[in-house]
C-alpha cells in the first residue's frame, strides 16, 4: 500500500483530532466510559507517528534496505507495547 504525503498528513491530522475529541469527552464524561475514551485518545495519539513509521518501513522493505526496515518495525513494536502498557496502567 503506497501513501502519498497528502494522504499521510490527512490520516495523521484525523488521528490527532480524534485523540483531542475523545480525550475531552473522556474527561467530561468520567467513569468507565471516560476511561475507555481516554485509552482511545492515547491509542489515536500514538497511532499518528506509527502510521508514518509503518509507511517508511514498507518503503525501506521495497527498496531492500532491510536494516532500516527492521529498525522501524522495532519502533512500531515499541509504540504498540507502550500503548498497551499505558492502557493497562491507566
Amino acid at each position: 500500500m503506497k501513501f502519498s504525503r497528502i494522504d499521510l498528513s490527512q490520516i495523521i491530522g484525523v488521528l490527532v483530532v480524534v485523540a483531542g475529541i475523545t480525550a475531552l469527552v473522556g474527561v467530561v464524561v468520567g467513569g468507565a466510559v471516560g476511561r475507555v475514551l481516554d485509552i482511545a485518545a492515547v491509542t489515536a495519539l500514538a497511532a499518528a507517528p506509527g502510521v508514518r513509521v509503518i509507511s517508511l518501513s514498507a518503503s525501506w522493505a521495497r527498496a531492500r534496505d532491510y536494516k532500516y526496515a527492521a529498525a522501524s518495525a522495532a519502533l512500531v513494536l515499541l509504540i504498540v507495547t507502550s500503548v498497551i502498557g499505558t492502557a493497562i496502567w491507566r
